[in-house]
């Protein structure tokens, strides 16, 4: 985790924090932040199981996902860290960890948020060629 005098209150979500995942834990982030809007960011995205896993890159590729303000960002990132397993308390090695990204919004305003990274071994996951969570899981 990245220690910093002032935390970045921006967050981007691309799966199952995503408003449009309408689950326990991104309706609990819609009471805890505001939404900025929809996003893309750099990567790859891959299906790891009933959960993606962004992998930040510099192609062409991009990663569909929405970027949230965090109303209190000391108190909410550690439980998020802790939802994605990769809190203090959490055995390594950690499938994810925090980092900061650069993010474009539809807007054209791009920004640096906090985003869950896959850091664990890809070969043999299928990638989501879309780049979109939402509109690739089969639920």
């Amino acid at each position: 985790m990245l220690a910093q005098s002032k935390i970045c209150p921006y967050l981007f979500v691309y799966g199952t924090l995503r408003p449009a995942a309408n689950s326990e834990w991104s309706r609990f982030l819609a009471t805890v932040s505001d939404p900025m809007g929809a996003a893309r960011t750099r990567g790859m995205l891959f299906r790891i199981a009933h959960y993606p896993g962004f992998v930040p890159g510099d192609g062409d590729d991009w990663v569909i996902g929405d970027v949230c303000c965090l109303h209190d960002p000391a108190a909410l990132l550690p439980k998020l860290d802790a939802y994605e397993g990769c809190g203090p308390d959490d055995p390594p090695p950690h499938e994810y960890r925090r980092e900061l990204v650069e993010t474009l919004l539809d807007t054209g305003e791009s920004l640096q948020a906090w985003a869950y990274v896959y850091c664990a071994n890809t070969a043999g996951k299928t990638s989501i060629q879309s780049g979109d969570w939402i509109s690739a899981d089969p639920r």
